[in-house]
């Protein structure tokens, strides 16, 4: 008997715009996407999702779907990334022991590791088997680089960055998103592959373009571009934006959820840009409708892993805009389904939204079969039951 926990990297309300809908953020993340899709293919594993919540005075649980999702309080969670739960920590210890006692094996799947709480779990529970998924975060140091406003905390950055280098080979695999991230793990001499997400078979069955806009109530003969993802300046929006001025003809619908939504906002009616819908988050068979609708998907990020929105359009047979940045070029072959440029390049994301929209229809689809599910969680399960 095998019982994985999937264990998120975040507070989830630091991906919260007010209003949002919580649980649909928790549902609609990669850890609960995972779980899913393992209690689908292989019901006789066992599967929990846990997660530290900033906004949490109490534990809490819920089950959606047959599994169970937990909830911890934090002890502190100063800023994104530094979310620390003590108590999540005891009950994962509780865990362990219950597992040898029972004679079940027990798998942690971490949901990103360059955290406090991801580094304290492979430090404290490193005679467990750990599997690391990367979604795109940074090292400590590079994470600096990045970021040199928080040069004055370089101490900090430092000391966190040794003990990473202390402690990260004690896990089992790390699933990649980049050759960048593939290549500082090997230097840590962990054992790494290329693993992304996976996309459902609904993205994979096509709806009419015109039947989509006729039920969004979207004109016929408009050019349209989808961006879809969290709304924030890390995405490159404002960049997106920027260049939707030299673009009056197109029409860009902005869906997605996130903090910077209201700032990103004012921004498109200071530009006055009549062009620009924010949608809100998109869900279900609404979401697969505006892939549907759409001409293309853009996605001028700063700072990406391995996109997933990238997939679904993909499987929806829409060419992608990208920037050049986390593993995108392990995604799309420049001019062939998509086309890849500089980050944070506006003249280049008019240039290349221009020649994309000109495209005659190709066969897209073909490039997202590799991130079907069945295939992904095959390969998981090959990781967890490996001695």
């Amino acid at each position: 008997m095998i019982k994985v926990i999937m264990i998120a990297h975040a507070s989830h309300s630091y991906f919260a715009h007010e209003g949002d809908d919580l649980k649909k953020i928790v549902l609609n993340d990669w850890y609960y996407k995972t779980a899913s899709q393992l209690q689908k293919f292989h019901p006789e594993i066992t599967v929990e999702c846990w997660a530290p919540e900033k906004m949490n005075k109490e534990y809490e649980t819920y089950e959606d779907g047959g599994i169970t999702l937990r909830f911890f309080p934090t002890v502190f969670s100063p800023v994104y990334g530094l979310d620390f739960s003590f108590q999540m920590l005891l009950a994962l210890r509780e865990e362990v022991e219950k597992s040898y006692a029972q004679g079940y094996k027990l798998v942690i799947h971490l949901h990103e590791c360059h955290n406090l709480h991801g580094l304290i779990i492979l430090d404290l529970f490193r005679h467990q088997k750990i599997i690391v998924q990367h979604h795109g975060g940074s090292w400590p140091l590079k994470h600096l680089k990045e970021n040199f406003k928080k040069l004055i905390f370089f101490p900090f950055f430092l000391l966190g960055q040794l003990y990473e280098s202390r402690v990260i080979r004690h896990g089992y695999k790390f699933y990649a998103l980049s050759e960048e991230e593939m290549k500082y793990l090997r230097r840590k001499n962990c054992n790494v592959v290329f693993r992304t997400m996976g996309i459902e078979d609904d993205y994979f069955e096509i709806i009419d373009k015109e039947h989509a806009r006729k039920k969004l109530g979207i004109n016929l003969k408009e050019k349209s571009l989808l961006f879809l993802g969290r709304i924030s300046k890390m995405k490159g929006l404002n960049y997106l934006l920027d260049a939707m001025q030299s673009l009056p003809g197109v029409q860009l619908y902005v869906a997605g959820y996130g903090k910077e939504r209201e700032e990103l906002e004012r921004y498109a009616q200071e530009k006055n840009l009549s062009n620009v819908i924010f949608l809100g988050g998109l869900f279900g068979h609404e979401k697969l409708l505006h892939l549907s609708a759409c001409d293309a998907l853009v996605l001028p990020s700063l700072k990406e892993g391995a996109p997933v929105t990238v997939m679904e359009a993909m499987a929806r047979n829409k060419p992608c805009v990208v920037s050049d940045v986390g593993g995108v070029k392990m995604m799309i072959e420049d001019g062939k389904n998509g086309i890849i440029i500089p980050r944070g390049d506006v003249s280049a994301l008019v240039e290349a939204i221009t020649k994309i929209l000109s495209w005659k229809e190709k066969d897209i689809q073909k490039y997202a079969n590799v991130y079907k599910w069945k295939q992904i969680i095959a390969d998981t399960v090959r990781d967890y039951t490996n001695e």
